[in-house]
């Protein structure tokens, strides 16, 4: 499916505008290779968007959402940072994954989007070619983006030395252990609203347990949770958009860490025993055998993911299972009635709101699918799309409460596979448990199609308004 490119002709989508050809109440026809359906006229010039070498190497891009124009057709004009992608992003995967499986876009200095399962796994784990050392498309150019956040964005062979020394904090043995803590912590939360009738399972509780979870395992006070909300939608959400808003976030959390890894090594052998101790006292384990200290850049660069990686993903699926919950009645009632259908409705819940796209830089020109990609651009991987193709899933726009053989890709797949994992599982299902033991009978206070979604690479519901019914 992926191969180095030898010419363009393979794929004309890259390169011709396109609109819907699916006629109402009929199915599209499913293309193949990539290639959409009947080419038109596109409204506005897509010139708009291309940037010489100059104009690439600043902010280039327009930073305010009301700057761009609408999408014209989804497959070579996406537009991932719209609020009509996050009101209607598995309607347009599902789409997409039909008729133009590699979407394109001139938007954010030329992007690519990938929908169907085996071409995602395939383009994942093709590090050579697509590259970690940027995850994110937005505004921003590539060559202004590429941080220093070990090991997230490093690729093989530097990545595993750098990854495996974390590897034990977030076992299942670490993880079992800091259960009671998590039980705890969503007890008092759920304290906290107390006799309230009308909550928000968004902002009162699937947001916050989370962050404190992360601060307990950052050795923090419980203060800091109202700036870590802050610093991660600074970077995830709004600063997808306003470039100024995520440098600022950044800046501050990674003067943050330097800071508590510095009094940590004061500390010397009293210091606590929390995450940031144990990276600072991190060693690469190098392929020969030997081993070195993290270095400055490499600690705060894990810190760094380990804050972002651990709160916006798990709120936002905790968000995400309340607001469904709320909104479908019998699969309240039956998980309810069914608490050990609790773990393979985890898996599905996972599966069916998948909240990550991660992006990939593109080294070198090549095919995505038959597909070609042009070298300097970025690429998504759409976790949420491979977790609906329909090749993979049976009824895969269905939630299936009891789905058995559930191999999503909700933590992604390859190298840079959530290390976090066990730790999410765990929060979640606590969580869930929790709020179904304080709240069995709940339902949205408005329609579903009210509640917003967020706008950047991580989806969830901003705000999930909840009528306790008794």
């Amino acid at each position: 499916m992926l191969n180095r490119r030898s010419s363009r002709a393979s794929c004309r989508a890259h390169g011709e505008s396109v609109r819907r050809a699916r006629r109402p109440g009929t199915p599209a026809q499913r293309s193949t290779g990539g290639i959409p359906s009947t080419p038109v006229r596109v409204a506005h010039s897509v010139r708009a968007y291309r940037h010489d070498s100059a104009t690439a190497a600043g902010s280039g891009a327009p930073s305010d959402m009301s700057e761009r124009p609408p999408v014209t057709d989804w497959a070579t004009d996406f537009d991932h940072l719209s609020e009509e992608w996050a009101a209607q992003g598995p309607e347009i995967l599902a789409d997409l994954r039909e008729r133009c499986p590699v979407a394109q876009t001139e938007r954010f200095y030329g992007a690519y989007l990938v929908t169907r399962h085996d071409d995602i796994v395939e383009t994942a784990r093709a590090t050579d070619t697509f590259s970690n050392c940027i995850t994110a498309v937005n505004t921003n150019h590539p060559d202004n983006i590429k941080l220093d956040l070990s090991p997230i964005t490093l690729d093989p062979p530097e990545h595993g030395p750098v990854r495996r020394p974390l590897l034990p904090s977030f076992s299942p043995k670490a993880t079992d252990e800091l259960e009671p803590t998590v039980v705890a912590m969503a007890e008092r939360l759920l304290d906290d609203m107390g006799d309230r009738k009308l909550v928000d399972g968004a902002l009162d509780f699937a947001q916050l347990l989370p962050v404190e979870v992360m601060g307990h395992l950052f050795g923090v006070s419980a203060e800091m949770g109202p700036t870590f909300r802050q610093w991660v939608d600074g970077m995830l959400k709004e600063g997808q958009i306003d470039l100024d808003i995520a440098r600022k976030a950044s800046s501050e959390v990674q003067e943050f860490f330097a800071s508590q890894l510095a009094d940590r090594e004061a500390m010397g052998d009293g210091a606590p025993d929390d995450l940031v101790t144990m990276v600072l006292n991190a060693e690469a384990e190098m392929p020969d055998g030997s081993t070195r200290p993290f270095g400055r850049k490499e600690r705060i660069g894990a810190l760094f993911v380990l804050m972002l990686g651990g709160i916006d993903t798990t709120w936002s699926t905790l968000g995400s299972m309340l607001f469904h919950l709320g909104s479908h009645p019998d699969d309240l009632e039956r998980l309810v009635n069914e608490p050990e259908l609790m773990p393979t409705a985890i898996e599905e819940f996972l599966r069916y709101y998948s909240p990550v796209t991660i992006a990939r830089y593109i080294t070198e020109d090549a095919d995505i699918a038959g597909c070609p990609v042009s070298g300097g651009r970025r690429v998504l991987l759409s976790y949420p799309s491979a977790n609906r193709d329909p090749d993979y899933f049976e009824n895969p726009d269905e939630l299936i409460l009891d789905r058995q053989n559930n191999r999503h890709m909700a933590f992604g797949v390859g190298v840079h596979r959530c290390l976090g994992s066990n730790l999410a599982r765990m929060e979640l299902r606590v969580g869930l448990t929790a709020w179904l033991e304080r709240y069995p009978n709940f339902e949205l206070a408005v329609e579903p199609d009210e509640v917003k979604w967020s706008v950047g690479p991580i989806r969830g519901p901003r705000s999930v308004p909840i009528r306790i019914l008794s």
